[in-house]
């Protein structure tokens, strides 16, 4: 059974209403998943813009929640585990850490204007020469 977003803040969150009907859907179902929309959401939920930082430990909450609702495809799951890492650590927001989570799980380069990409040793090419700006 597919959940959304929801159902992952619910397992987040020991205060939320929701938790407590998560927790037993899981405890009722052998088949729980989801996408990587899903934890790309929660990721964002996770950031803070005023401090540009995550508030939550992110590694460890996407870990312990792909343990209980894995990603379909499989292979998803390195490209959120890599993101909430460099939310964590190189200060990334949300989606471009998404983005570098997909490039570094495969064997591809990014086409970007942003350089918060090297700092995470990814494989970027300028969009427009870095002198042009």
């Amino acid at each position: 059974m597919y959940v959304e977003t929801d159902f992952l803040t619910a397992l987040v969150n020991d205060d939320d209403w929701l938790r407590d009907a998560a927790i037993r859907a899981l405890e009722e179902r052998e088949d729980v998943h989801t996408s990587i929309l899903a934890y790309a959401e929660v990721l964002v939920l996770f950031y803070d813009r005023e401090t540009a930082e995550c508030e939550i430990d992110a590694p460890r909450a996407i870990t312990n929640l792909l343990e209980l609702v894995p990603i379909v495809p499989k292979e998803h799951e390195d490209a959120v585990l890599a993101a909430a890492a460099f939310l964590d650590e190189y200060d990334l927001t949300p989606f471009d850490a998404l983005h570098a989570g997909l490039v570094t799980t495969g064997e591809e380069r990014v086409l970007s204007t942003e350089q918060d990409y090297d700092t995470v040793g990814l494989d970027r090419t300028p969009l427009v020469p870095e002198s042009s700006k």
